[in-house]
């Protein structure tokens, strides 16, 4: 290992254990690279330094196994691919150089993985405890709130994109599947507006604007990977129906099939995202429809016993091809409506909690077969398993403000919460990565505490080419 700014291994790791003392977790400079028989470090010529016998313990007794060699986190992504994307995006002016981008990227990655709740007095520690040995530059909380504030989001928006690249299965044309499943949702972060001037204003009716949600809406693809497809700045996207809705008709391209709750239950937003060439399936909400034919009809009686397993949780009892109409509508309404041929699909789902099999409708515009035994490519029964899947957006959610810190908002302002909301999703993909590289099947506490020592290797290769970059440029 090279030498930083004159100093051996073995004088830094004494540095560091000054600094941090005994009662610290694990040194920065991991083991393996740590334990070598240097002149004057950890082990002298003859095998032992017992001036740093008091460190060579401590380091001994810290000595773990990395999951997964390192190199593969390195290919996946490359320190160096950080300081390309800065330059790209500007993010390291002049004004700026005290706390690089790519400083601000390890510090939010390793503090979004060892710490439940980041906040910016914490990133003043990881910054102390990773560059503070190694640079005579320093940055306190408050350097941190200013640079969160100015840093280009698009600069870990990049990031972000790099990975989902690198992540996304890599299909031919021949195995492309005609429908591209998107699975799509909004959820919110209150916080009082007298700390937070960006958001939608929110409250009840005698405290409105006492609150101010941050409000994004996200999606996942079939690959499971999350993708953010908006952050809500206009009070209308309050309701889902416009925030979700517009925003998937922004999206929507010919071939996707969007899966969403009835919260977008407006009329118009639906007709924007079939125009668009896009498909939907949905919950059947309040809107009048008129029946034109039925398309099929189950013969089986209706389940009353709970589902074995391996059973479908959805039983399709009666498929219905309708459009929108109610009885105000006139004639140019009924034409307007007939562009938009729906397909109703009457069930029971079984609900887990109460333990009953409850009635489901589902509405679809995808168009029905001639013998009427599916639309699109989906039996009425898969259709109810798609719909069914839409659960993993409530646990997606669950997931990022559990472990991730997306509850939390490090940052008050408006950059500063773009950022956040990337940092949350790039370090959410690097754990379902390594969740599939490692097997690990016990839950996700696991896959980001073995990830978190993982990442540390990572964050000693990163640190070793900026300080050398730095020391080239000084």
């Amino acid at each position: 290992m090279p030498r930083i700014q004159g100093m051996q291994e073995g004088e830094l790791e004494k540095r560091r254990y000054d600094q941090v003392g005994a009662g610290s977790p694990r040194p920065l400079l991991p083991v393996s690279l740590s334990l070598r028989p240097l002149d004057g470090g950890l082990f002298s010529a003859s095998g032992f330094n017992p001036q740093l016998s008091k460190v060579n313990f401590w380091l001994l007794s810290s000595v773990q196994e990395s999951m997964i060699a390192l190199e593969k986190l390195l290919s996946l992504l490359p320190p160096c691919l950080l300081e390309q994307l800065a330059l790209e995006h500007h993010v390291d002016a002049r004004n700026q150089v005290r706390l690089h981008g790519s400083t601000v990227f390890i510090c939010l990655l390793n503090g979004l993985l060892n710490h439940g709740d980041l906040t910016q007095r914490l990133l003043e520690e990881i910054y102390q405890q990773h560059y503070q040995p190694q640079t005579a530059h320093r940055a306190d909380h408050s350097s941190f709130g200013k640079r969160l504030a100015s840093i280009k989001p698009a600069f870990f928006a990049a990031i972000y994109a790099h990975l989902h690249q690198r992540m996304a299965p890599q299909a031919t044309a021949g195995e492309t599947k005609a429908l591209r499943l998107r699975w799509a949702d909004a959820t919110s972060v209150l916080l009082s507006a007298k700390l937070l001037s960006f958001g939608l204003l929110s409250g009840t009716r005698r405290q409105q604007g006492q609150y101010r949600a941050v409000k994004s809406v996200l999606a996942l693809h079939e690959d499971g990977l999350p993708h953010l497809l908006h952050v809500c700045r206009d009070p209308s996207e309050t309701g889902d129906s416009v925030a979700l809705g517009r925003t998937m008709h922004q999206h929507s391209q010919p071939g996707d099939l969007w899966i969403f709750d009835k919260g977008v239950h407006g009329r118009q937003r639906l007709l924007d995202i079939a125009e668009a060439g896009a498909f939907f399936l949905t919950p059947h909400g309040c809107q009048g429809v008129r029946v034109g034919k039925v398309l099929w009809r189950s013969e089986e009686p209706e389940p009353s016993a709970l589902p074995a397993e391996g059973q479908p949780a959805f039983v399709p009892l009666r498929a219905e091809q309708v459009v929108f109409e109610n009885s105000r509508a006139g004639a140019e309404q009924r034409q307007k409506w007939a562009k938009l041929p729906l397909v109703l699909v009457h069930g029971l789902r079984f609900d887990v909690r109460a333990g009953l099999w409850k009635p489901l409708t589902l509405m679809t515009n995808l168009p029905p077969s001639t013998e009427g035994s599916q639309a699109g490519p989906y039996t009425w029964g898969q259709l109810g398993e798609l719909y069914r899947r839409r659960w993993d957006m409530e646990t997606l959610f669950k997931f990022l403000k559990q472990h991730l810190s997306y509850s939390h908002l490090t940052s008050r302002s408006e950059n500063g919460i773009q950022v956040m909301i990337y940092m949350s999703l790039i370090a959410a993909l690097l754990l379902i990565w390594y969740k599939r590289q490692t097997g690990i099947d016990r839950g996700w506490r696991s896959v980001k505490f073995w990830f978190a020592e993982d990442v540390r290797l990572w964050t000693e290769q990163a640190l070793r080419q900026e300080f050398q970059e730095q020391q080239r440029q000084e």
